[in-house]
């Protein structure tokens, strides 16, 4: 037990040692703000936070981890280059930063904090880098960035976290990995989406996921959806048809608005559910093989 005490205290000193705090670049009497010695390999929390100096930086070649809230409230007026040894960004690290307009994320980067991208209001452009091991789209990671029009997904994501998208109403496309079985309550909520493909291994579709997103037509739900959440497509005022072929464990109430068609089985659970609600319905007939 003395051992693992003695290896945590280091491992702690260590840490201590090598993170860049808003004391270190306070202390700096020379060199150009944003610029951290390559010693450090940490970024500590609020460390740049509402840092108006601060208009770009460069993170040291060895860069591990970025703190919370860490970068929250720069104006950073080009892209920044992530090192390929970072892994983790922390809650709300790059918050706020309103003239920062494309992000690209290393592939060997694993964790990105929620909200850690909220309100970039003119961010455009988010990429992952190809094999990157990225496997979960964090809550509420690019809520209300209003101008992001695009976002290329890693194939490793499994789970889409509450609010992740929340409001990035020019978001017109989005690709969904067959990885991913889990989209959280209000992940694209008032976005731009015109045409949707859902993923084939996709299970549970959270509460308003899709709710008041205006652009969409028509829906296909994979036969592997288990839950779709309440209001899940309702407020989508264009959609026409919803195609639900088999029969979900739970849906909730209202998942679209009256003016939309419930395509399904005659007989089925759904159908009941469209009678219930008083929802249009179009029957169809599948084969064995489809219906399986």
């Amino acid at each position: 037990m003395e051992r693992v005490a003695e290896e945590a205290g280091w491992n702690q000193k260590r840490y201590d040692i090598r993170t860049y705090t808003a004391q270190n670049e306070r202390n700096r009497r020379n060199g150009v703000a944003g610029e951290i010695p390559d010693e450090y390999i940490y970024i500590g929390d609020k460390c740049f936070l509402n840092n108006g100096k601060v208009h770009g930086v460069t993170l040291p070649a060895g860069c591990r981890v970025v703190g919370k809230q860490a970068f929250e409230g720069c104006q950073f007026q080009k892209a920044v280059e992530f090192p390929e040894s970072l892994v983790e960004i922390k809650r709300r690290g790059f918050a706020g930063n309103r003239r920062l307009r494309k992000v690209v994320f290393p592939h060997n980067l694993e964790w990105i904090g929620a909200q850690c991208y909220r309100e970039c209001s003119n961010l455009k452009v988010a990429e992952f880098e190809k094999n990157s091991k990225c496997k979960v789209i964090s809550e509420g990671i690019f809520d209300s960035c209003t101008k992001l029009e695009r976002v290329c997904l890693p194939e490793a994501v499994k789970s889409i976290e509450k609010r992740a998208f929340y409001r990035c109403k020019e978001l017109k496309e989005i690709n969904l990995p067959n990885s991913v079985t889990e989209i959280g309550e209000e992940a694209f909520y008032f976005c731009g989406i015109e045409e949707l493909e859902l993923p084939t291994n996709l299970k549970i579709i959270g509460d308003s996921a899709f709710f008041r997103c205006k652009n969409l037509r028509t829906v296909y739900i994979p036969t592997s959806v288990r839950t779709i959440g309440r209001w899940a497509f309702h407020g989508c005022s264009r959609l026409e048809r919803i195609e639900i072929f088999h029969d979900p464990d739970e849906i909730g109430p209202w998942i679209i608005n009256k003016s939309c068609t419930i395509v399904c089985q005659k007989g089925s659970r759904i159908d009941a559910y469209a009678q219930e609600y008083g929802f249009q319905t179009e029957y169809v007939e599948l084969s064995e093989e489809l219906d399986g």
